[in-house]
């Protein structure tokens, strides 16, 4: 894929023509730009209907409420430090078949992880839905996450549109789904500018924005797939992993998350994240 990112000039026929050719996507987008211009090739015809399979996957409850909990397990696991929830709960949890059952349950767990989150900050008296400082520095680094996922959803042929635990399609629901399991880099980012300015700041927001651009370069690893790569690469994985399952080549839908080396055996997937690193040259 070819990304041009904040970009003037001319591009020539011939070109747009060899990526035909070649089967290359390009994306043309700039900061500040809700959606990117994407060019992609005829799909072939004897090509899946991956956005078929995602419709007709939504339309299934049990389908559904499946990637559902997958993304607010996610989600949680990712924050565990913070706000632990008991082995007990997650078998209730897991027992779900509705996605409206599983939004009820990422809901009540949400207000509890706010409060925790808020008060660790500084700011016991602040709400994630009030009008201050720290909730517009969080919708911010949200929708840096939203532009990221956004261009590989367009990519690889998926309905922005179409989510499964955010339901409604006036919006780019599947979006804000496939960012889920990685808000917790808005959280850190917004934590780290708090540290610096404070919880009132009128610069948080412009801070939390450079630190979570630092945190989407910094190298990971990856133990799902055994790779390290940049932290950012995880949302191309969500979209790959969501993808494989939907065609049925992988019967779980496995997200990408960091961590570390872990011995035994990975669990199967059929996905490789982009941008892998060599960790000798990682500095």
């Amino acid at each position: 894929t070819i990304m041009l990112y904040g970009a003037s000039g001319s591009i020539p026929v011939r070109f747009l023509d060899e990526l035909g050719i070649y089967r290359v996507p390009m994306l043309v987008h700039r900061r500040n730009m809700d959606a990117p211009a994407v060019w992609l090739p005829a799909p072939r015809p004897d090509a899946d209907d991956v956005m078929g399979k995602q419709v007709l996957s939504r339309m299934n409850a049990i389908r559904s409420s499946y990637i559902a909990r997958c993304l607010v397990r996610a989600r949680f696991k990712a924050v565990n430090h913070r706000l632990s929830v008991a082995p007990m709960v997650w078998q209730r949890f897991n027992r779900l078949r509705q996605v409206d059952a599983v939004r009820q349950f990422e809901a009540r767990w949400a207000k509890r992880y706010w409060k925790q989150y808020f008060d660790e900050l500084g700011a016991p008296d602040l709400h994630r839905r009030d009008d201050n400082p720290i909730s517009a520095a969080l919708n911010a680094c949200s929708f840096f996450l939203y532009g990221i996922g956004l261009r590989w959803v367009l990519v690889h042929r998926l309905s922005p549109q179409h989510g499964f635990l955010h339901r409604p399609t006036t919006y780019p629901s599947l979006i804000y789904d496939l960012i889920e399991p990685y808000r917790y880099v808005s959280e850190q980012a917004v934590e780290c500018a708090v540290t610096d300015l404070g919880p009132a700041s009128d610069e948080l927001t412009e801070s939390a924005l450079t630190h979570i651009r630092r945190l989407m370069e910094t190298t990971v690893y990856v133990p799902t797939t055994r790779q390290y790569v940049r932290r950012k690469n995880l949302l191309h994985g969500s979209v790959l992993a969501l993808r494989a399952w939907l065609l049925g080549d992988m019967p779980r839908f496995v997200i990408p998350e960091e961590g570390s080396k872990i011995g035994g055996r990975p669990v199967k997937v059929s996905y490789t994240l982009p941008g892998s690193r060599n960790p000798h040259t990682i500095h």
